[in-house]
């Protein structure tokens, strides 16, 4: 239990950080297909999402 209240923990602080790199990612595929731009806020709210808490699950099991 106190693994995911740590991973989540990292997640929400690395919102913040994530945002600029997930906005870059979705305008990037949005160059490459029709798709991406009826759905482009959807996209970059996952891929937010994804991107945090690849993050902290990366800060949690390894740490330095």
């Amino acid at each position: 239990m106190i693994d995911i209240v740590e991973t989540l923990t990292f997640s929400i602080v690395m919102l913040f950080f994530v945002a600029f790199p997930a906005i870059k990612i979705v305008e990037f595929f949005e160059t490459k297909s029709v798709f991406v731009k009826k759905y482009k806020n959807g996209l970059i709210i996952v891929t937010i999402i994804t991107l945090s808490l690849f993050v902290g699950l990366f800060l949690r099991y390894f740490e330095f």
